[in-house]
């Protein structure tokens, strides 16, 4: 009798264990994009700007793969010429499609459609990350130089859909991560008051348009001594303002931070914690209210203007926050 409990206990744990396999086997998730598995690239996360680094597949191909059990195709594309590179894939499922572009020019795309819906993100060149999105036949749309600003400007649901495209598609950039534990540690910067002091950086700035080459070279080694936080000041300047001579060397000097290592927690919080753009996008965070009050007094601190005046409130408003250094 024992015997046959026993048996009846297997054969029924077999039994739902057959009909629950099905759905999970054919789900869109349970198949893993053929980019993804054969490693051709390696996408990583750059000064807040998606690149890949580790090109395998250096040679033009084209292929369709087919997958019966999914009722799915994929379709990949690599185009190579000496100096030239772009790839494009395309997984086709019945309920979903994903599309994914790259090119050595900056150039890189991601899309998922599904029920009539769809998010995508798009970077090309320097311009900046633009992400956009329909649900149920409302379309929104947020950007920024860095994928760590568009990140802190989206919803949550929002940044969820994107964050799970991107773990669908390029895995290795471990965005969620990077992103979590970047906002803790602006989370506890924010109860402190921003360490920057604006007239010494105004005064170096002034004086990298001295006639004397040695006094500019001398301005130029005390900014760069700033370190990286003061990419976020220079990310944000008014360069309309400023002469040929200055908006080359600030130009040059943030330039030094771009593509050269993958992006940290440590690297992220630097280059956000003296970003205007940061503290704006964190002040208007409604779903933590702590966090946006801190955020919105490091807000006026940063741009030197009064808590609660017409001024800090025009900066919640405005798309847009700039330095003037001149």
């Amino acid at each position: 009798m024992f015997a046959a409990l026993l048996l009846g206990s297997v054969v029924g744990q077999q039994a739902v264990h057959s009909q629950a396999e099905p759905k999970l086997a054919n789900s869109p998730e349970s198949l893993t994009p053929f980019i993804v598995k054969s490693a051709w690239l390696k996408f990583g996360i750059y000064d807040g700007r998606i690149l890949a680094k580790d090109i395998r597949r250096t040679q033009s191909r084209s292929l369709t793969l087919y997958h019966d059990e999914h009722d799915a195709q994929e379709h990949l594309v690599v185009r190579t010429v000496p100096g030239q590179y772009r790839l494009k894939y395309a997984m086709i499922l019945p309920e979903q499609t994903l599309y994914l572009e790259y090119d050595l020019s900056g150039t890189f795309a991601i899309r998922c459609e599904q029920d009539g819906d769809f998010i995508q993100l798009r970077q090309t060149g320097n311009s900046p990350i633009r992400v956009k999105l329909q649900r149920a036949g409302e379309q929104l749309e947020y950007s920024g130089q860095r994928l760590w600003l568009v990140l802190m400007r989206m919803p949550m649901e929002d940044r969820q859909q994107l964050i799970r495209l991107m773990n669908r598609l390029c895995p290795r950039t471990h965005v969620s991560l990077l992103f979590e534990e970047s906002l803790a540690g602006l989370s506890r910067l924010s109860l402190t008051p921003v360490q920057v002091d604006l007239n010494k950086v105004r005064e170096l700035v002034a004086m990298l348009d001295e006639k004397s080459y040695s006094v500019r070279q001398h301005a130029d080694r005390q900014l760069r001594a700033f370190g990286r936080p003061l990419v976020g000041v220079l990310d944000n300047v008014d360069y309309s303002t400023l002469s040929t001579e200055q908006r080359t060397r600030l130009r040059l000097i943030t330039k030094v931070y771009q593509v050269t290592q993958r992006d940290s927690v440590e690297s992220i919080v630097a280059t956000l914690k003296w970003s205007p753009q940061c503290w704006q996008a964190l002040a208007k965070k409604a779903s933590d209210p702590l966090m946006a009050k801190n955020a919105n007094i490091r807000l006026a601190e940063l741009m030197e203007v009064e808590l609660q005046s017409p001024d800090s409130k025009a900066l919640l408003a405005n798309d847009e926050v700039l330095f003037r250094l001149r």
